[in-house]
């Protein structure tokens, strides 16, 4: 910590709890009080004299657990700290830890360059030994919304997927924040179904007030849903795929699997099926609209039907 300070047990009727305190959710009291009295304090809280008191440094959970114990005295590490000092000790105990959820150290990182005016990203980051570019993403995240950022702090969604909805308004960031958590996406699925959202978006954008979509526009939104689908189906059929394979002395269980993934199998087929029809419509629309030649020779990809005129 920098700082050497001195060793002694306080009573805790003199102890106040931080004033900027970086938790949000404080977990479970009760269990840590419980491995306390079993195991005893394994590390004393940090505090610094304020007044004629003491006020918490990193040890809020360790403060209330000992008072739910009904401790008179703790054992402290009691330390010299300004306002400044005193909070990015309390930082840099909590993400060295992993303490906080990634809301959390958001917010805490956010009242640090901007509410307090301690230093920029730059400064912070490297006070906590991390990189500008991590405490940028994660002040970014304050920018979804709250159900999304509520879903990050009860670790239902990852950080690092939930920066892939920043590019999207916020009514789809939260019915697809939905769909992540039920469904288990990746990252990499997410980051495909965002880039259709968008291209969606940019093609409304361009349109004229209250004009009606366009015939392409509707094949256009309805092959990305499709595509959605497919790739919702392709990663269940990959879990499937994994759960076969660590069940081998389970016969029955895996033909009850096999069975269900020739279910789904036949579900992405039908889905290729009906996405290739729309596409024949799509190019048939195109040829008549501008007099244009297919290129054949462009070959059939079922991530994308791709297509271009060819002029004379």
């Amino acid at each position: 910590m920098g700082q050497l300070g001195i060793f002694e047990d306080l009573e805790i009727s003199k102890i106040d709890f931080a004033k900027n305190g970086l938790r949000v959710n404080v977990g479970s009291i009760e269990e840590l009080a419980s491995s306390i009295a079993e195991k005893g304090l394994l590390q004393p809280i940090v505090v610094r004299v304020l007044g004629d008191r003491y006020e918490v440094v990193a040890g809020n959970r360790r403060l209330s657990a000992c008072k739910l114990l009904k401790w008179r005295k703790i054992l402290c590490h009691i330390i010299e700290l300004d306002d400044r000092e005193s909070y990015e000790v309390s930082l840099i105990e909590n993400v060295q830890h992993k303490t906080l959820n990634p809301i959390e150290e958001a917010m805490a990182f956010k009242r640090y360059v901007e509410e307090f005016g301690w230093g920029g990203v730059s400064v912070l980051a490297e006070k906590i030994g991390r990189s500008q570019e991590y405490v940028s993403r994660r002040i970014q995240l304050l920018q979804l919304p709250g159900k999304v950022q509520e879903k990050i702090m009860r670790r239902r969604i990852s950080a690092g997927i939930a920066q892939e909805l920043l590019s999207i308004d916020d009514k789809t960031a939260e019915k697809l924040a939905e769909m992540i958590e039920n469904n288990h996406i990746k990252r990499n699925e997410v980051r495909q179904i965002v880039k259709s959202v968008k291209k969606v978006n940019l093609r409304e954008s361009d349109k004229e007030p209250n004009t009606p979509p366009t015939y392409e526009e509707v094949l256009g939104v309805t092959d990305g849903a499709l595509r959605k689908c497919i790739t919702i189906l392709k990663s269940t059929l990959l879990r499937i795929d994994d759960v076969i394979s660590e069940i081998e002395d389970d016969w029955i269980t895996q033909e009850m699997l096999m069975q269900y993934r020739l279910i789904v199998h036949g579900d992405i087929d039908a889905f290729l099926r009906l996405r290739k029809r729309l596409e024949n419509k799509r190019r048939a629309t195109y040829t008549s609209n501008t007099g244009g030649k297919i290129d054949t020779s462009v070959h059939d990809d079922d991530s994308l039907y791709m297509y271009r005129g060819v002029w004379q």
